[in-house]
Formats: C-alpha cells, structure tokens, sequence
C-alpha cells in the first residue's frame, strides 16, 4: 500500500512564541524574585520561551487538564509546551497570555519554586547520587533534535499505518461477535470470543492514545471527538478522563506526590516514600499507608499479575468518576451517551450467551485477559526513578530519560506493543506519531550516549523480572518500617504510662 501522509509540521525551526523582538522588547521586566512574589500573590505563572506567561484565565479551559498547566508553575515549561502542543498553539496562542519578559539569574535552573509550599502542586521529589550531567547541552540538543524530527517530516502522519490497523480492529470485532453469536455453546468458545474482546481493547487502547495525543489530525477537537466515538463506544472507558490524567503524567512523569500513574495505594507501591502516607494533588487527598496497605504493599511482587487482571474494573470506576463528579469534563454529554452505547451493546452482545455461568466466564475473561495492557504500561515506569537528583536544574529531557524504560521486542512483533513500547521516545515526543518512534529510536540513544545519560530497555520478559523484581525490593521494606511503628508505639505508651 503506497504511503498516504500529510505534513503538518512543515517549518523546521523551533517553535516560538510569535512576538517580534520590538513587542519583546516593549514588556516589562520579571525578575526571579518578582515571579516568586506575584506566584505567592495568587498568579500562574509559566515561563515559555523566555517570557512569562499568565495563565490564571486559561487554566480551567486547558485541553488537557488544569493540573498540566499547575504543575509548571514558577517553572520555565518551553520544552514539555512545544513537545505536547501543535506548533501553532506556541506560535500564535500563546502570546496572548504573555507579561513580562523573564530576567533569569544566571543559575540555569529550570525551575524557580522547589522551596515553595504551593497548594496545587508539590515540590519535585529529590533524591539519589548527583548525576553530574550538563542539563544546558542535553537541553540544548535535545532541542535540536526535536527541529531535526520537525525539518524532516517525522511529526507527519501517515495514514497507511492506520489503515492497517483498522483491519485488525475489524477482524477482532467480528471474530468476537462470530464466536458469541455463531458459535458453539461451550466455555471454550466464550473464553475465546474473550480473548478477542480483551485484544481489541488492547489495541483500539493505542488508537486512542494516538487521538489523546491529536497525533491524527493535528486538530484537538477532531482528534478528541474521534477518540470519544471510538474508545468510548467500544471500550467503555472515558477518554476525557484518560487525556487529564495521562496529560498529568507526562508533565510530572513518576513524580511521588503527583503523578497519579505511580500512585496505587494500597495495592502497590513503587518507592519507600510512599509509606510517608503522602498527599497526592491529583486525587486531591492523602494516600493512607494504612494497614490493608502494608498487608497489599508487602506482597506486592507476588499479587502484581492477579491485580492486573482487574486492574480495567478500576478504570471504569475511574471513569464514571470523572464523568459524574469532575469539575472539568468538556464533553461530559457526549461521553456519558457514547459509555451508555457501550453498556447497551455490551449487554446486548452477553445476553446471546445462554447461561449465567457462561456470561460471567466471556465478562471476566475480556476484562482480565486485559491486564496484558496494565502490564505493557506499568512496565515503562514502576521500576524506574521516582527522585529526582536536581529538581532546580534538571531539563526535560533528562528528566524523561531517568524515569522511562523501554522494552526491546522483534520488529515483526511491534503491532503487539502498538510501537509504544518505544516510551522514551515517546516521552521525549509525544506527538510524534508512533509508528515512527522506533526510526527515531537510534537518534536518542545517540543524545543519551554523547551527555552520559543512561537509556535503559529490556526485553518483555527481562522487563517484567525487573519490574517484579523491584516490587520485591520495595515490599521488604515494609516489615522494616511495622517493626519500627511497633518501637515507636511501644514508646509512645511507656511514655503516657
């Protein structure tokens, strides 16, 4: 099949805030310490491009979530602005919002508010063995090779790939309904017909994640309402939700206190510092290390898997979360009515089953033959860095080198994967479409070896050692910490005694 790919990044310079240099020039001044004080006066301020942008008005119309825009105030946010936006939201939205021109202090920092108790956002989490890295060169090459991408059509989509993938979709559809419809009354065929259903999921998964990304079209409301029709309809989950929180993610990716893709209590967790029963901004609550969590945490590496087959019920709950009780939901009608759509042909589809036995076998069988994309996700993260080793100084770039893995499989094999198991590249790029990740593979790996960057990838199985192996680690750990809350509650009562 010929190639069918449109261009929407044409230009290969940087993307930048479209202000002349006169206009620039024409703005006040912001210093670092008139940032912090009209940051503590209630302000959202963002440094884009060397110029300080004041978001309180935008904020809760952000596409993607107010806690995207949150987390990087105080903070210079060119880089995690140009990769997550079209060119054309930095060049010509942007300016709109700017203020001041921002006079930095010489230090280089990348952030201007660590020691700040902001409400809305929770200082990086620090820690580990100083990395030693140059983070003005990585930046700074990094940068050039994200115009590089831009200058040689990597950002265009090609639509063959996706007529590809269609006919897998379709085939996986139809060989479910086939085998519930057609075929033989035995648990064999129902579990069959489950395997089918958990694979498309599987699958459209990526799809969505693509729309999430506005990596089709370029246009958000297009790509946005696409994804709610398909994902919605056939999956049941809410894409709206899945934008907020993987949005979130990106910008603060395995950050303790807010990312919300580490945050799982009391079922696992991924750092000793979450036994701190610390705040998470993203639920807006404190994540209770309390006794069902110890009991889950300590055998974290042996329940992962068997939590994983349920973890798609949670999503559900999760979405229907977001669509009856978040303040932001922007097509909150639309989904509601296209989840309602999955649950009727969903039911409709179960009610050709003849037994309650066998219904309940092909419900459970789709949900949990599932876990196989919570694993492909998890894998990425749960066992990399949630520390950051200077959280003033540390780039973009370098930050999603640390906490991302990637995983290794045959080229032959990457439908199965959907191409994200590229995640570094992924992170580094996020609108660039993925099919297209592993060819821009070898050019990161290249960046991460001239700045001593470590890039860490495993195969699927290695990486589930790892992964298990990590949990493992983390779970022993906990009876160190019961031993000492039994001491200090032994000594808390000889006290009052």
């Amino acid at each position: 099949m010929p190639s069918l790919t449109v261009k929407r990044d044409a230009d290969a310079e940087p993307a930048r805030i479209a202000l002349s240099e006169k206009r620039r020039r024409h703005l006040p001044a912001c210093t670092v310490e008139q940032l912090r004080q009209r940051i503590r006066d209630g302000e959202y301020l963002v440094i884009i491009d060397g110029l300080v942008c004041k978001l309180n008005e935008f904020v809760d119309k952000h596409p993607g979530g107010p806690l995207a825009v949150l987390h990087m105030v105080g903070r210079d946010a060119t880089d995690e602005v140009t990769s997550m936006h079209p060119r054309e939201v930095v060049a010509d939205v942007m300016p709109r919002w700017a203020v001041a021109r921002f006079v930095a202090d010489g230090s280089e920092r990348v952030s201007f508010v660590e020691d700040m108790q902001l409400p809305y956002s929770a200082a990086r989490s620090a820690g580990g063995e100083p990395a030693n890295l140059d983070y003005v060169a990585i930046q700074r090459d990094y940068r050039q090779l994200h115009a590089r991408l831009q200058a040689e059509g990597f950002f265009a989509c090609d639509y063959s790939e996706y007529a590809r993938e269609g006919a897998r979709y379709v085939g996986l559809f139809v060989a479910a309904l086939a085998l519930v419809l057609c075929g033989p009354a035995s648990a064999w065929t129902y579990a069959a017909a489950g395997m089918c259903t958990a694979l498309l999921w599987q699958q459209l998964s990526f799809f969505a994640h693509d729309l999430g990304h506005n990596e089709l079209t370029g246009r958000r409301d297009i790509d946005l309402v696409l994804g709610i029709c398909v994902a919605d309809v056939l999956g049941g989950l809410s894409v709206g939700w899945w934008k907020k929180n993987h949005n979130t993610h990106h910008i603060v990716t395995n950050d303790i206190d807010n990312d919300p893709d580490i945050q799982h209590l009391p079922f696992f967790a991924v750092s000793t510092r979450f036994f701190e029963s610390r705040f998470s901004t993203y639920y807006g609550r404190i994540m209770q290390f309390d006794a069902a969590a110890r009991l889950f945490v300590s055998l974290q590496d042996k329940l992962y898997y068997l939590v994983m087959c349920f973890a798609r019920f949670n999503l559900y709950v999760l979405s229907w979360t977001y669509l009856l009780r978040s303040d932001f939901a922007p097509y909150r009608a639309l989904e509601i009515v296209c989840v309602g759509v999955f649950l009727a042909w969903f039911s409709y589809l179960v009610s050709y089953i003849p037994t309650w036995p066998l219904r309940v076998l092909y419900v459970l069988t789709a949900n949990a033959a599932s876990a196989i994309l919570h694993i492909q996700i998890t894998l990425s993260h749960f066992a990399m860095s949630t520390e950051s080793p200077d959280p003033e100084h540390e780039c973009f770039c370098a930050r999603q080198v640390r906490t991302t893995m990637d995983v290794i499989c045959p080229r032959w094999f990457d439908w199965f994967h959907g191409g994200l198991q590229f995640q570094i590249e992924h992170h580094l790029f996020p609108r660039l479409p993925r099919h297209k990740l592993g060819r821009v593979q070898p050019m990161v790996k290249d960046l991460c070896r001239r700045h001593g960057m470590e890039f860490k990838e495993f195969s699927f199985i290695d990486g589930n050692v790892y992964t298990i192996r990590w949990l493992g680690h983390v779970a022993s750990r906990v009876k160190t910490y019961n031993c000492r809350e039994r001491l200090h509650d032994q000594a808390v009562a000889s006290i009052v005694s």
